[in-house]
């Protein structure tokens, strides 16, 4: 599965609004500033999330865009909609969607393609803009920094699976 740099620049900017919310609104420059990004870009982007409702956008020298509601109540599930689309562009990917399809009985691969449909679904819906804001670090960081912070976490996974192994054989 590919994430676009739709996705990912439009992700960053709500996470960006999501930072400062309730302190007012951010310009685009303000957000392509703090996040890298184009500006032009974000200009496209956030027209799709106003239109999804998502943010909402004030005029004037204080203005600016800010989120429509509060971060925790907005699922990266409705972040990527708004973004991409559908989360899996199959006829029948949905639980309720098999009668879009055209077969007269499931696919082969419809079973798995369903699971992966629920997997997306699941993790998304259940994931908020909050949630992915307190988790982030920050604007992106020299490769140097990302490869500490890796190296960081994969010890913290061994570390973790090393503990849930021992525990297992006690």
């Amino acid at each position: 599965m590919k994430i676009s740099t739709r996705t990912e620049y439009g992700i960053r900017t709500l996470v960006a609004l999501a930072r400062v919310n309730g302190e007012g609104c951010l310009s685009l420059t303000e957000i392509a500033r703090r996040e890298k990004l184009p500006h032009a870009y974000l200009e496209q982007l956030v027209g799709d999330l106003r239109r999804s409702g998502l943010v909402t956008a004030k005029r004037g020298k204080a203005g600016g865009y800010r989120l429509s509601r509060p971060a925790s109540e907005i699922a990266m599930a409705d972040a990527v909609r708004a973004l991409e689309g559908p989360l899996l562009e199959m006829p029948c990917a949905g639980a309720r969607d098999l009668e879009h399809c055209d077969r007269p009985q499931p696919c082969s691969v419809h079973e798995v393609f369903q699971r992966v449909y629920e997997s997306l679904s699941l993790s998304l819906g259940d994931t908020s803009l909050a949630d992915v804001a307190a988790s982030a670090a920050g604007p992106p960081y020299p490769q140097q920094v990302r490869r500490r912070r890796a190296s960081e976490h994969h010890t913290l996974a061994a570390s973790a699976v090393r503990a849930a192994s021992a525990s297992d054989q006690a």
